[in-house]
This record gives structure tokens, sequence and C-alpha cells, in this order.
């Protein structure tokens, strides 16, 4: 079995051009940070707004296993389970805080994102 650092180095990334080609972005729609990532500006929420909505799953607060299976391992089992289902999977893995989204910092996030009509626990 390959080590976790033999994968990474022998896996290729694509270009984030690629990626915001398969996720339905047009060029002025986001502005690569080098060749593996881009911010996305607010001009493609805008664009896409009409579209069917999609399902945002954020995985947080969970305490790792002895082996290190967390957050980051439970995200990639789920996006690779979802696609082995034949859904349309993307990832984030590090995201921005999530509180000047809801209007919120630090614990009250939570109680914010449980307050939304749409929530569901």
């Amino acid at each position: 079995m390959l080590s976790d650092i033999e994968i990474c180095r022998t896996t290729s990334l694509s270009a984030i051009s690629d990626i915001a080609e398969q996720a339905g972005l047009l060029e002025h729609e986001y502005h690569p940070q080098g060749y593996h990532k881009a911010k996305v500006t607010l001009d493609a929420v805008s664009r896409l707004k009409g579209n069917r909505d999609g399902k945002l799953i954020v995985v947080t607060a969970i305490t790792p296993t002895p082996l290190g299976e967390g957050k980051t391992v439970t995200t990639i089992g789920l996006s690779q389970g979802l696609k082995k289902l034949n859904k349309s999977v993307m990832a984030c893995i590090r995201q921005p805080s999530m509180g000047p989204i809801f209007g919120v910092k630090g614990g009250l996030q939570v109680e914010a994102i449980r307050k939304l009509p749409q929530w569901k626990s």
C-alpha cells in the first residue's frame, strides 16, 4: 500500500481553469490564485441563481479517531461515495469562516445556521 506522501507525489493536479469549466464557470467569473486554486466572483452566483439548487454539506467538529480520521477524511470519503453514485460533486476542504456569511462570529454560527428555514437536525 502506498503511503500518503507517495500518493501525493504520484497524483497529478488539474488546472483550476479545467475545474472551473467543469463547474460551469465562465472565464471572467473566477480569478486564478496560482495554477490550482481560484476565487469565484459574485457574478457567477448572480448568473447561476436561476439554476436548480445544489446541496451544501458542511462537515464540522468531528473528533478524529486514533488513526486521525476526521473532517478531511470524512469529506473526501463522502465526496467519493456521492461520485460513485453518479452525483455531480465538488469538495472544498479549506473554506473561509462561515460566520461572516451568516452575519455572526464564533460559537453563535451554529445557532444562526440552525435557525435557517431549511435546517433539519
